[in-house]
């Protein structure tokens, strides 16, 4: 599980990244250094894939010759990081955490085809991105982890990684589990 997280590790954590993004929790305006943060996190996350292969190969040659379960383990714990950048959150969105149409639709939020107020000023919140002054929500997107190093600490951050591979811990705005499961609940009973 750890071996191919390190790059996210290491570099959103230990490298100073910060250059011309506000620090954690504000909101970062919806612009060119946002757009080559979201393409360079990408690329960390797909760093993970190639350091993927040296666990899954050394496990599976161990494995060949004995069935010990440390190679089990190395085995499995590739596979975790396998199913959990494999499967989208919903088969709309893109594969990955940070996937491509997700940095294309903030990138076209740069020029947009309807202006919502006539101070129009985008930012990616915690939740969504909207705009600064009117609040109306142009993507419904809860922000990843952009790299940034917060105020718990490094150590809470790492944890944080482990657990989640630097995707968002909100549900988009309108949408949880709880009520999709309620409004699901609702429906059956009313067929019944």
């Amino acid at each position: 599980m750890f071996i191919p997280r390190i790059p996210l590790i290491f570099f959103t954590r230990f490298v100073n990244m910060e250059r011309n993004l506000s620090p954690h929790p504000d909101p970062i305006p919806v612009g060119i250094p946002l757009i080559q943060r979201l393409l360079l996190m990408r690329r960390i996350h797909m760093m993970g894939w190639i350091l993927a292969i040296l666990p899954l190969t050394l496990g599976l040659f161990v494995l060949r010759s004995s069935p010990e379960p440390f190679a089990l383990g190395l085995v499995s714990g590739v596979a975790w990081f396998v199913l959990s950048r494999a499967v989208p959150e919903n088969l709309e969105g893109g594969f990955g955490v940070i996937p491509m149409s997700l940095i294309q639709n903030v990138n076209n939020l740069r020029d947009p085809d309807e202006i919502c107020c006539k101070r129009q000023l985008l930012q990616w919140e915690v939740r969504a991105i909207r705009c600064r002054h009117c609040r109306e929500i142009s993507l419904n997107r809860s922000r990843p982890d952009l790299g940034r190093i917060r105020a718990d600490g490094r150590l809470k951050g790492i944890l944080r990684i482990l657990l989640i591979d630097g995707a968002s811990v909100y549900p988009n705005i309108g949408e949880s589990i709880i009520s999709d499961g309620v409004k699901t609940v609702g429906e059956v009973l009313e067929e019944e």
